[in-house]
C-alpha cells in the first residue's frame, strides 16, 4: 500500500478531528512524520477558509498545513503564498428558489461570505457555536444574499427531521445545483460542478501531480468523490455506509486517532 504519494487530503469534521473538536497529538505527529518525508498536506472541508485558518493556530498546526480548500471543493487556499482561488459558485436566483421551496418548514438557512455566517434565525447558542468555528454569526433577511452567486445554501434542521428536509431538498429540480447531506442537521446545495475531489484536481494542476499521487480521508457523503477518485481513499469507521462503499481502505475511528494510526501503519 505504500506508494510515492505527493499529497495527503483531509477532511475536519468526523475525520481528522475527534469527539472535542480537536486534532489529537498522534495525527499531528503523524502528518508531520509525513511531511518529512515529503508529502504536503491539505485540509478538505466544508467550512469556508476563513474560519478553518484561526482554527489551524489554534490546533498550532500553522507548520503542519501546506493548502486549505473549503466550502466543498469551492475554493482552494495555498497557505504559503495566500492565494485563494474560487470555483463554480451557485447562482442567486436558484438560492432563492430553493428558500422559497421550503417556505413554512421549520428549518434554518445559512450562507457564508468568508469568516461571516448569515443565518435566518440567530440565538446566543448558535452565537456560541459559531464562534467556535473562527466565524461571526448575522442574522439577517436571507433574500437580501441572493443578488450575487454565493459558494453554497445550508438548511439546517433537527437531526429527526433530517430524512424529511433531505426528502424534499431532492424534489427541488434544477440542473444547475445539487444537494446532499453533510452532517446529521445539515443539508447543503451548491453547483453540480464542486466537490471536494473537483476542489483537489485544482490544486493538483496548480502543483503539478495527478490524482493518484493522492491519500485522502474521510468519512461522510461530501466525501464520496475524494475517496472514489483519489489514490488511495480512506473510509474512517465512524462514517456512514455510501462513503465507506467508495473507500479503497479502512482507518480506525476519529476518536481512535483514526488518520494518524492509518498513516504510522501504512504510509510510514
Amino acid at each position: 500500500m505504500n506508494q510515492a504519494y505527493q499529497l495527503i487530503c483531509c477532511d475536519l469534521d468526523g475525520t481528522l478531528l475527534n469527539e472535542k473538536d480537536e486534532v489529537s497529538e498522534k495525527n499531528k505527529e503523524m502528518i508531520q512524520r509525513c511531511r518529512k518525508q515529503g508529502m504536503q498536506f491539505a485540509i478538505v472541508s466544508g467550512r469556508p477558509v476563513e474560519g478553518i485558518l484561526q482554527l489551524i493556530k489554534q490546533w498550532q498546526m500553522e507548520e503542519m498545513v501546506d493548502y486549505v480548500i473549503g466550502m466543498n471543493g469551492g475554493v482552494v487556499y495555498h497557505c504559503k503564498t495566500a492565494i485563494k482561488k474560487e470555483y463554480h459558485r451557485l447562482d442567486g436566483a436558484i438560492i432563492k428558489a430553493i428558500m422559497e421551496h421550503y417556505a413554512g418548514w421549520k428549518v434554518r438557512f445559512i450562507i457564508f461570505d468568508g469568516a461571516k455566517r448569515y443565518v435566518s434565525y440567530s440565538d446566543e447558542e448558535t452565537k456560541r457555536l459559531a464562534a467556535s468555528y473562527c466565524e461571526q454569526e448575522v442574522q439577517t433577511d436571507m433574500f437580501t444574499l441572493c443578488d450575487v452567486p454565493r459558494n453554497k445554501l445550508i438548511v439546517q434542521c433537527y437531526p429527526q427531521d433530517m430524512p424529511k428536509v433531505e426528502a424534499h431538498g431532492k424534489q427541488y429540480h434544477n440542473a444547475q445545483c445539487v444537494c446532499f447531506k453533510t452532517a446529521a442537521d445539515l443539508f447543503e446545495f451548491v453547483n453540480p460542478q464542486v466537490n471536494k475531489s473537483s476542489g483537489i484536481q485544482k490544486l493538483c494542476e496548480d502543483i503539478g501531480i495527478t490524482m493518484q499521487e493522492v491519500l485522502a480521508f474521510g468519512d461522510t457523503s461530501n466525501d464520496n468523490e475524494m475517496l472514489r477518485d483519489a489514490g488511495l481513499g480512506v473510509w474512517l469507521c465512524n462514517g456512514s455506509e455510501d462513503t465507506k462503499a467508495m473507500a479503497d481502505a479502512v482507518a480506525k475511528a476519529n476518536t481512535e486517532s483514526g488518520v494518524g494510526c492509518f498513516l504510522e501503519e501504512h504510509i510510514l
